[in-house]
């Protein structure tokens, strides 16, 4: 299984994606945008101590299809549109502080590609002492451009539906992590993605800038430990240390929001 097909599995887990044949041979995946094309710019400042990852870019095509094959019974069950991921890097940093990088709707190309879904992820620098001995965990926002992107954004449930440019400022907590085998992850909270209201990811439409400046509250860390004997709940300790016990994995924001 090349490494597109990988990709679209993962998107769709239900069912496996085989070429038509010659899936190298036949799709042409270069990108080759039209002089007269809207163009979709993303904006990033973020400040010390963390950094962005090179934006996933999803593109697919409805002239280069791809065969849908059942995995249990290797039977034909429809035709889907072929995808085609890239990696986009950030532009360097400007006297501004800014990254960014400018994202064709249309690709072009024999496939006529058409943008389907941007992925950012932002996360703390290695080289932060807090992400010391840790496993370091991204978070994301996701943007899909048509009525397929990334589905379920990898756990992200229904995306927003918005029409126009975007700006972020989300509040962002040092949220460390342990578990029973002595593992620690750190990643950056900005809420329950459950919930609709910290959920970050969306449908656009009309949009041409999305801008990401994010405030991230070094000081202001939660911790979440396992209970001492199963079963029991998780326990988060506050940047003011009190402690409180979790229903789910993830600590109160709104509390957290009245400590920045």
């Amino acid at each position: 299984m090349n490494c597109l097909t990988k990709t679209l599995a993962a998107l769709f887990p239900a069912i496996a994606l085989l070429p038509l044949s010659g899936c190298a041979s036949r799709l042409d995946y270069t990108l080759n945008p039209p002089v007269s094309n809207d163009w979709v710019t993303v904006t990033v400042k973020l400040p010390p101590e963390t950094e962005a990852l090179p934006l996933d870019v999803l593109y697919r095509s409805e002239t280069c299809r791809k065969e849908v094959y059942d995995n249990t019974s290797e039977s034909h069950m429809a035709t889907v549109r072929g995808g085609n991921p890239q990696l986009v890097s950030l532009s360097q940093t400007d006297s501004s502080g800014y990254r960014k990088a400018k994202i064709a709707l249309n690709g072009g190309g024999k496939c006529g590609w058409k943008l389907s879904g941007i992925r950012l992820g932002i996360q703390l620098s290695k080289t932060s002492a807090l992400a010391n001995g840790k496993n370091i965990i991204s978070t994301s926002y996701v943007f899909d451009f048509d009525d397929e992107g990334y589905r379920n954004a990898f756990g992200y449930g229904n995306p927003k539906n918005v029409v126009g440019n975007l700006r972020f400022e989300t509040d962002f907590f040092p949220l460390i992590q342990s578990h029973r085998d002595g593992e620690m992850v750190i990643t950056l909270f900005g809420g329950d993605i459950r919930d609709e209201k910290w959920n970050r990811y969306y449908r656009v439409s009309s949009i041409s800038k999305i801008v990401i400046e994010p405030s991230i509250h070094m000081s202001k860390v939660v911790r979440v430990v396992p209970p001492n004997s199963l079963p029991g709940d998780l326990i988060a300790t506050y940047p003011d240390g009190s402690t409180g016990i979790l229903p789910y994995i993830y600590p109160d924001y709104e509390k957290l929001l009245s400590m920045k």
